[in-house]
């Protein structure tokens, strides 16, 4: 089962988003706070997807993905905002995010969106341990 780590300061929000996605079949860790969140990933816990609101109180979603990126580089991250806003879009792009999305969003839109988020992701991928090919002599 994939893990979402879903980090918005709204309880509502977080509430309705994490039922949407329990529905969809993904385990929720659910945080008011993107530094509580940090503490799931720095205490390394496997987390498939982040999804993050974009204004916070203390540290906002760009921040986050930036704390985020020192601790996981690969995690695929979708920004929530309500607040949209060209220049923010932007740098969250630059900073690698997979989808940046208004709120509010429709539960089969992000269910699509999440999927995707995580199909593109490699991160179950196992290497791949090449053996030399024997020949027959």
């Amino acid at each position: 089962m994939r893990t979402i780590l879903l980090v918005d300061d709204e309880l509502e929000i977080l509430k309705s988003l994490g039922e949407i996605l329990n529905r969809f079949g993904y385990t929720v860790i659910a945080r008011t706070e993107a530094l509580a969140a940090l503490s799931v990933v720095r205490d390394g816990t496997k987390i498939d997807l982040v999804i993050t609101d974009y204004r916070m109180p203390v540290m906002d979603g760009l921040e986050f993905l930036n704390s985020l990126r020192q601790l996981d580089a690969t995690v695929p991250v979708i920004i929530l905002t309500a607040y949209g806003a060209v220049e923010s879009y932007l740098k969250s792009l630059s900073l690698g995010v997979f989808d940046y999305i208004n709120k509010p969003i429709k539960a089969k839109e992000l269910g699509r969106i999440v999927q995707a988020a995580i199909d593109s992701s490699k991160r179950d991928d196992p290497p791949v341990a090449m053996s030399p090919k024997r020949t027959a002599m």
